[in-house]
């Protein structure tokens, strides 16, 4: 079969405060799912999760974590609404692209889930749905942020992001990192696989078609070529550390984009 393009179940619980679900029908398999927002804004939509069973697949601060990975990879998004993408259109093959796109027919169910923000007035969201086929769920991109806060500015080390899934990149949410290290084993041969200031990171993304999000984040970005196989793995890894160069003491937040299975990180 082709694409169907379908408007989703209602949205549970729209009002100011409250907690909005929206339970997925199961069976097709999900390439994005799309909000049309009105008097909300994606930072309004906070603890951002995609559920399947009873684990949190995303697990986001807000919506516009969600908007900022999108405006990344130059996604187009119109005024008034949000997108949440399993497919990856960055990809080279369409295989490739395909490969994240949620499968249902192996998973009890699939939820969308967030707080609304109390102050919004007068709050509604429709959900519309790109689907395909019926798929096992089989590999996911993964949303997972790990906040540090610093006391001093300078080099930084960061050693305790979690291993074991592949890892399309990762998005360090502060406005002043000037430089990033990426360091795997260090002292058993393999050293640094990022050692680049921010401008330079920059300069390469775009090259590769990418919108780094210059005045809110810089970007360690692990498949510019659009490939599968560029994906990075971290199972065998013994160490694996980032190292930014920070301009001025303060919180700075990792968002990492895992590849992987349903249970794994």
């Amino acid at each position: 079969m082709g694409r169907s393009f379908e408007e989703m179940p209602t949205m549970q619980n729209v009002v100011p405060g409250g907690r909005v679900t929206l339970s997925a029908p199961l069976g097709l398999t999900y390439d994005q799912v799309t909000f049309k927002l009105t008097n909300v804004t994606p930072a309004q939509m906070q603890n951002f999760k995609v559920i399947t069973g009873s684990k949190a697949q995303w697990d986001l601060t807000s919506g516009e974590r969600i908007a900022d990975i999108n405006t990344y990879y130059d996604r187009a998004e119109k005024a008034g609404y949000l997108t949440l993408w399993f497919y990856r259109p960055e990809m080279k093959t369409e295989e490739e692209r395909a490969l994240t796109s949620i499968g249902t027919t192996d998973i009890p169910s699939l939820t969308i889930q967030f707080d609304l923000h109390p102050d919004v007035t007068s709050p509604a969201i429709q959900a519309y749905a790109v689907r395909r086929k019926p798929e096992p769920m089989g590999l996911i991109t993964k949303f997972r942020e790990y906040p540090v806060t610093f006391a001093t500015a300078g080099k930084q080390d960061i050693d305790n992001i979690p291993r074991g899934a592949r890892i399309a990149a990762m998005h360090l949410f502060k406005s002043d990192v000037s430089k990033v290290e990426f360091e795997i084993n260090n002292g058993t041969g393999s050293g640094k696989v990022v050692d680049w200031p921010k401008e330079l990171l920059e300069s390469v993304q775009e090259q590769y078609g990418r919108n780094p999000l210059t005045a809110k984040a810089t970007h360690v970005d692990m498949n510019l070529l659009g490939k599968a196989m560029q994906f990075m793995p971290t199972q065998n890894l013994v160490d694996m550390r980032l190292k930014p160069t920070i301009d001025s003491a303060g919180g700075l937040t990792t968002l990492v984009e895992y590849i992987d299975g349903y249970n794994g990180i």
